[in-house]
This record gives structure tokens, sequence and C-alpha cells, in this order.
């Protein structure tokens, strides 16, 4: 009997150890300008949590963007490096395309069922960018070793014009690895 309670004791306690690890601490990415010449200067944090009924919440700061809308993705890949294509170097280009696991293809916004990229767009002011946004479809697993992306223009969340509209890479940081 006292074995059977141990037992029990020992695998409630597993249970909760379990439990509490399931909502990870918070994670933090360093955000930098980027250019066709490469990965510049840090210009901000977006720290990203679990939301406890689901989902990611990101809080951006960051300084050093023009006024205005600016898209949100994360990618496919962790590196904001510049590649070449069409014979031109691109800004961020090896971080791929937006983070899309089924193959979806399709550009819907952060609540609907297209890739899981799109996250909500950003509005920067003449002191930048301070706001939490959230992802009801990401979770930490989706988005660690992949790149968040700051574009340059604002989003649409369809796929007319391509991306929704959103023009040049000109921020980027890695998740890290969890």
């Amino acid at each position: 009997m006292k074995r059977r309670a141990l037992h029990l004791v020992l695998g409630c306690c597993f249970g909760i150890a379990l439990s509490a690890s399931a909502y990870a601490a918070d994670v933090s990415v360093d955000i930098n300008k980027i250019t066709p010449d490469g990965v510049g200067d840090k210009i901000g944090t977006v720290v990203i949590s679990e939301k406890s009924g689901g989902g990611l919440q990101f809080k951006v700061d960051i300084t050093g963007v023009t006024p205005g809308e600016h898209g949100f993705h994360v990618h496919a890949t962790g590196d904001c490096a510049a590649q070449t294509k069409d014979g031109k170097l691109q800004a961020g280009l090896a971080a791929g395309p937006h983070y899309d696991p089924t193959s979806s293809k399709s550009h819907k916004g952060p609540t609907g069922q297209g890739h899981k990229g799109d996250l909500p767009f950003l509005t920067a002011t003449d002191k930048g960018i301070n706001v939490v946004v959230s992802a009801p479809h990401l979770t930490l697993a989706d988005v660690s070793g992949r790149a968040l992306m700051i574009h340059e223009g604002g989003d649409n969340y369809t796929d007319h014009p391509e991306n929704g509209g959103g023009k040049g890479r000109i921020a980027c940081g890695v998740v890290p690895k969890s």
C-alpha cells in the first residue's frame, strides 16, 4: 500500500513538472537592420511568449524604421543574410519564403487558414514600433530556429499582389532554437 501511494505521489509530481515545462520561458529575439550588403546593427527586440489559451504573443520594440505599416512574418529559414536572385543581391533572402508547413501557398493573414507565417502587420511612428501582437495558430516549436522578418510596406493578407503587397525585407532576427 505504501509503495502504491509513493508511486501515485511520484507520478503526480512528474505530471506537474511536465505541465509546468509546457509553459516555456519567454524567448527574446534581436532584430537587426538588413540590406543587400548583409545584416547590420541591432534595432530592437521581439519577445515571444506562449499565451495561456494557445498561440503566441509577440512584444515588438524596434526603432530605426520608417513610419507607416510594415509586414511582419515568420520565414522558413533561420538566416537573415542577403542572397542573389536574378543576378541581384537582395536583403534577407536567405530566410526563404513565409513559414508554410502544410504547403498551402496561401496568404490569408494571422487568423486565416493559409500559411502559418503571417503575423499582424506593424505600424511604426516616428519613434519606432512598440506593440504587442498575437498569432493564434503558432507555437514556440513552430517558430524555433526560424526568422522573424519585417518588410518595408504593409500587408493586405492576400496573394494579389504576391505576398500581400509587402515590399522589400528591411529587418530580421532569428528565433533561438529551443
